[in-house]
């Protein structure tokens, strides 16, 4: 073989390696995502805006993350198969995650499902250790404190009010982790009580009906013995007044006839006993069915004299 022979095949197979690295040294960048360059395995570039770009091949490597596609996690319990047109999905219970505490100190089951978005994905992967792990360890503390700040009963009935706090408040949480992370939805899905548990709450519950059954029929005898209580107390206050009103306006007048009658005692006090001593027995008389007259004459003698009826 030639020489030039020999160097036409090398160069041929220089310029195949070389359209090789070409080749695999470029890659896309969609809409929607972005691409991390590790150079060495350390981070060195991100390219987040669509198009083509260049790497150096064995150098770098290239990892891409969309910034559009949602993760969905569940917290308290596990799908463990998906649904078919035959029959629906499974599921299992995870109580260690599930249980928790009411403000009022009752036992509840929480099943939830959430959902993120990697909005970053250099912070994602590179600055938060177990970024996965984080997510859900930052959901749990979310959730726990929330449900610990409620009330059974407004545990069991306002689910989407909660679902609407711990979206907030786990939002708050990640972005001050600066994980490049934004929570697009966050639903919890069921609160009970457990099953365990649930005949106890059922005796709490019927034991706050009777409580309460009592308490109504005590607050209406309240407001039948009450108000007739006050009203009888009012009528014999009334009465009272009117009474003591008549009594002073009797004495009163019992006054003025005895200051009218110690005036006229004062000018001729003979004349006026005497009056008052006829007064007197004419009311006396006027009630007596039967009136008699007795005179002692001094000789010894007692007449005596009927005056109407008979005796």
């Amino acid at each position: 073989m030639s020489s030039k022979r020999i160097v036409a095949i090398f160069w041929g197979v220089v310029a195949i390696l070389i359209l090789i690295v070409c080749l695999t040294s470029i890659y896309r960048v969609e809409e929607g995502e972005q691409a991390l360059v590790l150079t060495f395995g350390e981070l060195t570039d991100v390219n987040d805006d669509a198009g083509l770009y260049w790497h150096i091949p064995i150098a770098q490597n290239v990892k891409k993350q969309s910034t559009s596609n949602k993760y969905t996690f569940e917290y308290g319990y596990r799908t463990t198969s998906t649904a078919t047109t035959s029959q629906g999905a499974t599921y299992v219970d995870d109580f260690n995650e599930s249980i928790m505490l009411t403000s009022d100190l009752n036992i509840v089951s929480v099943e939830a499902i959430y959902q993120v978005i990697v909005s970053d994905a250099s912070l994602f992967f590179y600055e938060v250790d177990e970024p996965f792990e984080t997510l859900q360890f930052a959901f749990e503390t979310v959730i726990r404190r929330n449900v610990q700040n409620t009330s059974l009963d407004d545990a069991l009935v306002n689910k989407k009010v909660i679902s609407d706090k711990v979206k907030a408040d786990f939002s708050e949480m990640l972005l001050n982790y600066n994980m490049g992370v934004k929570v697009d939805h966050v639903e919890i899905q069921n609160i009970e009580v457990p099953s365990d548990v649930k005949h106890a709450y059922e005796d709490v519950i019927n034991a706050q009906n009777e409580e309460q059954r009592k308490t109504d029929e005590a607050e209406k005898y309240y407001y039948q013995v009450v108000p007739q209580a006050e009203a009888s107390a009012y009528k014999m206050i009334e009465d009272a007044e009117a009474q003591k009103a008549e009594t002073i306006a009797s004495a009163e007048g019992d006054v003025a006839v005895f200051n009218a009658i110690y005036e006229k005692y004062k000018l001729d006090p003979e004349i006026t006993r005497t009056r008052l001593f006829i007064e007197t027995i004419e009311k006396i008389m006027q009630n007596a069915d039967h009136k008699y007259v007795i005179e002692n004459s001094g000789d010894g003698t007692i007449k005596f004299l009927p005056i109407g009826g008979e005796e």
